[in-house]
């Protein structure tokens, strides 16, 4: 397996200025999107072309499209019952047209029993799960986590909904609700039971959320970006702040308002650390310490960065794309997407030193996708330790790709 190395944040301040400069145009750009049809697993010339590519990195990849499987911004990992669970949009309805003003359509999670066999007919058992009638609104989801809370798997996702019938592009930063909506899942029925809605004033332009291993504390990214029309955000200056709010209390307060320019990527680990990606090409390590955020570290990685995961060994996933113009051009037309991604695993090196500045974190190439043959626009992968399988999707893609190291 190739690697590539990844720099400290110290030696990196010049790609970090750089990168951030040639993405204000590309990020200005970026649009957001929000019957059940039998899945397919395509076997065109690109799918061929894509599994020869992919050799050359011992891996063998298959697209399944399907509807259920389009526009999945964000994936989760259940490694207990062998689920991979998305939150995803129709990118092929009529209705969730480009310049459609689109706040008012459900979203959905889907899931896929990744270890049932990938036949032709109902590939993996997809499905989505249903919400309980006692749930009051629509889901418009930008934000995904999950933890096994004792016997039950609960869900942390960021809502928009709209407060009143939107009419315009203009009013719809002032007539969203943001919101944490938190479900408990009845694994027998699969069905989505509310908990409680977490509604506040430091929720005011959510991103991406992450959650400590207990459930109790919850990290959110706010980043200034009007997330809905035909533009996915207005820039304004890349800036963004963290807020942390209590699943308990429902209380939330910002905690950190510095630092986190183009930040969109976030993730916690087993052990309690908040992993913070930025488009910059940053990584930032913290954990909550009576309530604070605490600086634990930071690494640059000399492509931009989209989204995050970790895997069961607590390793990152980081899917960087090296043009961030590709990927504007994929996001205005998800009916021919272009990006193309290289994926990472980091790991934190082992060391017998103390010094913190002496652990640092070590890069592996897993699959570089440059031509978007794998999975077209990729902005998320996860990597299941167990069967040593990718699953990569994207907000702008129309299916998953699943790759088998070989």
């Amino acid at each position: 397996m190739a690697r590539a190395g990844l720099q400290r944040r110290g030696q990196s301040s010049r790609l970090v200025r750089g990168t951030g400069a040639v993405l204000i145009f590309a990020i200005l750009y970026r649009i957001f999107f929000q019957g059940l049809s039998l899945p397919r697993r395509t076997s065109s010339s690109a799918d061929r072309e894509a599994e020869q590519e992919a050799s050359g990195f011992s891996w063998s990849c298959t697209r399944l499209e399907h509807p259920l499987m389009e526009g999945c911004e964000h994936l989760w990992l259940d490694e207990k019952n062998r689920r991979l669970y998305g939150t995803c949009s129709n990118l092929s309805r009529p209705e969730d047209t480009l310049n459609d003003v689109n706040v008012s359509h459900r979203d959905h999670v889907s899931v896929m029993e990744i270890d049932s066999p990938p036949g032709q007919y109902n590939a993996y058992n997809l499905y989505q799960l249903d919400i309980a009638d006692d749930f009051d609104g629509e889901l418009n989801l930008h934000g995904l986590d999950a933890h096994r809370i004792g016997d039950r798997l609960r869900f942390w996702m960021i809502n928009y909904r709209p407060s009143t019938m939107i009419t315009n592009e203009e009013e719809l930063g002032e007539k969203l609700n943001y919101t944490i909506e938190i479900f408990d899942l009845d694994e027998d029925t699969g069905t989505l039971l509310p908990v409680k809605t977490i509604s506040s004033d430091a929720l005011d332009s959510p991103n991406n959320l992450a959650v400590d291993p207990i459930g109790d504390e919850i990290i959110v990214i706010n980043d200034y970006f009007t997330k809905v029309g035909s533009f996915r955000g207005k820039l304004a200056g890349g800036e963004a702040y963290l807020s942390v709010c209590m699943t308990e209390s429902g209380e939330c307060r910002m905690v950190a308002n510095n630092g986190f320019e183009f930040a969109n990527g976030m993730v916690s680990d087993s052990q309690g650390r908040f992993y913070v990606s930025a488009t910059t090409g940053t990584v930032v390590i913290y954990e909550l310490e009576h309530g604070q955020l605490k600086f634990l570290d930071s690494f640059g990685q000399q492509m931009a960065i989209d989204r995050i995961s970790v895997n069961a060994e607590d390793n990152l996933v980081i899917t960087t794309f090296p043009d961030p113009f590709e990927l504007q051009k994929a996001s205005s037309n998800p009916q021919e997407p272009v990006a193309g991604a290289i994926i990472f695993s980091t790991a934190r090196q082992k060391t017998d030193s103390r010094e913190s500045d002496e652990q640092g974190y070590e890069a592996y190439l897993l699959i570089e996708d440059e031509d978007g043959e794998l999975m077209p626009s990729t902005t998320i992968a996860v990597h299941d330790v167990k069967t040593e399988r990718l699953f990569l999707a994207g907000k702008f893609s129309r299916g998953i790709s699943i790759c088998t190291r070989q």
